[in-house]
């Protein structure tokens, strides 16, 4: 393994953390439905890349018997990943462009996942270059069939897609897929070309998504400072005093009538007085009903 290819993998791998960590915190801070399904897809990049370079780093550290059956474990592990990405991707972006996962596609990606998976392990156990060149061939053909569906695909349905930075970074990405495909054909007809393949794939998908988080990070945090809180004024137009205003906030907070009198320094009673006091005003028949009301407020 040359330094260059070396450096390609670690780049990919540390971007691809990067990717994978932010996406975490997006989905901790925000719990944005989408993110769960991102994580896994990400996390199934990092695998492809980590068994990928695992496999040839293996080489210098095992005798070449072992380094035998420690490759094939690795490429077969990497291969499996490729080939739940080939469905997976498909399915992740059905779900953004809001479009849902039919089960004529299960005909379609499923057993393309399998040929893939099969072919794969076949050419670890035929030694023959031959074989190699026309496993290499139909693995491409596979992944290239997908890659190109769902460039088509979201073209086509960008317009579908409401979140305005979501959008423009779907955009982006199909600029970006549409920009590596020359190397996907080119990875067929030279062994140099295909070892870089897979980590300038992920690393460019993987810093697209990186600066989209950061750009979402940024515009949660405008919208954030700029978001209405609730306060006194607010709730004027149910008459609140200000004690039931200190009611509310610690209702919202989820303490208890007990829990509240204790932070007030006052009785349960007049709690639970202030308590049916806002019901009353706010004409709600319990908490959940309040929290509801808050939450469509203005100030939400």
């Amino acid at each position: 393994m040359n330094g260059f290819l070396l450096f390609t993998y670690t780049a990919s791998i540390a971007i691809s953390c990067m990717t994978l960590a932010l996406a975490i915190a997006s989905r901790i801070l925000h719990s944005n439905p989408w993110n769960g399904k991102f994580i896994v897809f990400q996390s199934m990049l990092i695998g492809i890349l980590v068994m990928a370079l695992a496999s040839k780093l293996s080489l210098f550290f095992m005798p070449q018997s072992i380094y035998r059956v420690f490759k094939f474990i690795f490429n077969t592990l990497m291969i499996g990943s490729m080939s739940f990405v080939i469905v997976f991707l498909p399915y992740f972006l059905g779900w953004v462009i809001a479009r849902p996962w039919r089960r004529a596609k299960n005909l379609v990606f499923f057993p393309m996942a399998i040929v893939y998976l099969g072919v794969g392990i076949a050419s670890f156990i035929v030694e023959s270059k031959v074989f190699d060149f026309w496993a290499v061939l139909a693995q491409t053909l596979i992944v290239l069939g997908m890659y190109i569906y769902c460039i088509v695909v979201l073209w086509v349905n960008l317009k579908n897609i409401d979140d305005k930075p979501v959008r423009n970074i779907c955009l982006t990405i199909n600029i970006v897929s549409l920009s590596l495909i020359p190397l996907s054909i080119l990875s067929v007809f030279f062994s140099v070309v295909s070892d870089f393949s897979y980590p300038i794939y992920i690393l460019a998908f993987s810093i697209v998504a990186l600066v989209y988080l950061f750009v979402r990070f940024g515009i949660d945090r405008q919208e954030e400072q700029n978001k209405p809180t609730l306060d006194y004024e607010s709730l004027q137009r149910y008459k609140i005093s200000e004690r039931e205003f200190s009611v509310v906030k610690l209702i919202c907070e989820g303490m208890t009538n007990k829990e509240i009198a204790q932070e007030l320094s006052i009785s349960v009673n007049t709690v639970n007085n202030h308590v049916a006091n806002i019901f009353n005003k706010m004409e709600v028949r319990s908490r959940i009903d309040l929290l509801k009301i808050l939450k469509e407020g203005p100030w939400s």
